[in-house]
């Protein structure tokens, strides 16, 4: 573990480093006091930047160089961020990442702009690559995401009895995989990959997209907030339905479904002793088990996706960042909910 934390905290620091560079630039350009902290911003709490490195690795790992591959790693990493500032005015979360949200800080119109002022600067950095297949592969993420949200939407004012878990793995692929899939693609394809490496590349970032997921869905009741660094239920006040909540419906008692369908419709009149008693039907329907072995099986199938590349130094991270994503509900989760 201590190797693969080292090895990932190397490919962090790196990013970090290029990334202040391109934020630096922008800040001495930049006279708006709001647009200039919400850069230090995502500078300073920044996250684990899995989309950015997986790129830089899949370029490497086709035997390119990771310097061609940087100027849209940049723009992938901005992109993500954009979306995290719509998604909080979205879901109303006012904690990302132990700090206030934007919108937390400068309320949901001024958050809107600063999504906005991302996603051009995403746009700005994209131009750099100079390849026209990679800035139309990143730029359909971008409405990927957005369709994805949207879906998300559909299924919450739908009969919960009527999602399925399909249409929850459809929603899970455009609203988060959409960017790991350009990130790996978009490397492999700047790194000079054949067509095979490029799609096993692409199945690796979809299979660990949708698996983040699913974790995501796990932590956001059973996760430590000093870890997660947000709130718990956030995703039972906002009737979501994911993975958990579709589980359950199908293997709980008819009190315990009763339950689970009277609190999502309540709409965010929600108390911590509801989500208390969610959680606890969630756990004794095996759901949360389900939802572990699920992402589980989709980690195994990352790396199995990548198994015919060549042996490199960028594949060994690859595999190593699919072994920290298979440990991240184990690491930030709280035991006795598991």
């Amino acid at each position: 573990m201590e190797m693969k934390e080292r090895q990932f905290q190397e490919e962090m620091q790196y990013f970090n480093r290029k990334l202040s560079e391109v934020i630096e630039q922008k800040m001495q350009r930049c006279s708006n006091k709001i647009l200039y902290d919400a850069l230090n911003y995502i500078r300073d709490t920044g996250g684990k930047r899995l989309r950015p490195i997986i790129c830089l690795l899949s370029a490497e790992a086709v035997g390119g160089s990771r310097d061609k591959a940087l100027s849209t790693a940049v723009a992938i990493e901005l992109l993500h961020n954009a979306s995290l500032v719509h998604d909080d005015i979205i879901d109303e979360n006012y904690i990302r990442r132990r700090n206030p949200s934007n919108p937390a800080r400068y309320g949901e119109k001024r958050a809107i702009v600063i999504g906005d002022f991302l996603f051009g600067l995403s746009c700005e950095m994209l131009a750099r690559c100079g390849v026209p297949e990679v800035v139309g592969l990143v730029s359909s993420a971008v409405s990927d995401i957005a369709m994805g949200q949207y879906l998300e939407f559909t299924l919450r004012v739908r009969n919960l009895q009527e999602v399925t878990e399909q249409s929850y793995l459809e929603v899970a692929a455009l609203k988060t995989a959409s960017t790991f899939m350009a990130s790996t693609e978009a490397g492999a394809m700047l790194g000079g990959g054949s067509e095979a490496e490029i799609e096993n590349l692409c199945n690796y970032g979809k299979n660990l997209g949708i698996a983040f997921q699913i974790q995501d869905d796990v932590l956001d009741i059973c996760g430590d907030p000093a870890k997660t660094g947000k709130p718990v239920g956030l995703d039972i006040k906002n009737g979501e339905r994911t993975i958990l909540v579709i589980h359950a419906l199908n293997h709980s008692n008819p009190s315990e479904k009763e339950y689970i369908l009277e609190v999502l419709s309540r709409k965010r009149d929600i108390s911590s002793s509801d989500i208390d008693r969610v959680r606890k039907i969630f756990i004794n329907s095996g759901s949360i088990n389900y939802a572990i072995r699920l992402s589980n099986e989709l980690v195994r199938g990352a790396k199995n996706s990548i198994e015919e590349l060549e042996d490199s130094e960028a594949k060994e991270k690859l595999m190593l960042i699919a072994d920290f994503a298979a440990e991240r509900i184990e690491n930030q989760a709280l035991a006795e909910f598991l």
